[in-house]
């Protein structure tokens, strides 16, 4: 009896040993849950495990990639519903225009936002939605702009929005 359990025993390991390193990939130090630093073989490779320090590299091989740890992005287009647009209104000698009205209207939904310009001519929106085209619109009393009008599709933060007095 003892000599079949030991036989049992050897044959499970030998086995078990065989199922994870053997038949196109290899399983070295990881575990589901924690740990671990790298499967390779076949057509995959993996790099670790939820929350290791080297979050964020990629693994790839075969017919897919995965990027490893719980904070990883694995795209990095923006993918925030919100994005910021800022630019400034000046002279055409390069002089700020304060006070000047600055309209970013999104044209799916017809809703609009205003602000004005600070004394360097300096504007921003910081929160407007991504995803839509907008119509900036600029004015002022004592000056004339071209454009006076840009069209923009947002889909992350937009700087040097600019406009420029004409003369």
């Amino acid at each position: 009896m003892r000599k079949t359990l030991i036989g049992f025993l050897f044959v499970s390991i030998a086995s078990s040993a065989f199922a994870q390193s053997g038949n196109g990939y290899n399983l070295e130090q990881n575990v589901i849950g924690n740990g671990g630093w790298k499967s390779q073989g076949g057509s995959f490779t993996v790099l670790g495990t939820m929350g290791q320090s080297n979050a964020g590299s990629t693994a790839a091989g075969g017919l897919f990639h995965l990027i490893d740890g719980l904070w990883a992005i694995e795209n990095p287009i923006a993918v925030s519903p919100f994005a910021s647009v800022e630019g400034t209104v000046s002279t055409a000698r390069g002089v700020g225009i304060v006070r000047a009205l600055i309209i970013i209207t999104n044209q799916t939904t017809n809703l609009s936002y205003q602000t004005w310009t600070e004394p360097f001519g300096y504007f921003r929106f910081p929160a407007v939605s991504t995803g839509a085209s907008y119509v900036i619109t600029v004015r002022h009393p004592h000056f004339v702009f071209e454009p006076n009008v840009l069209v923009l599709f947002i889909s992350q933060d937009r700087s040097n929005v600019n406009f420029l007095a004409a003369q």
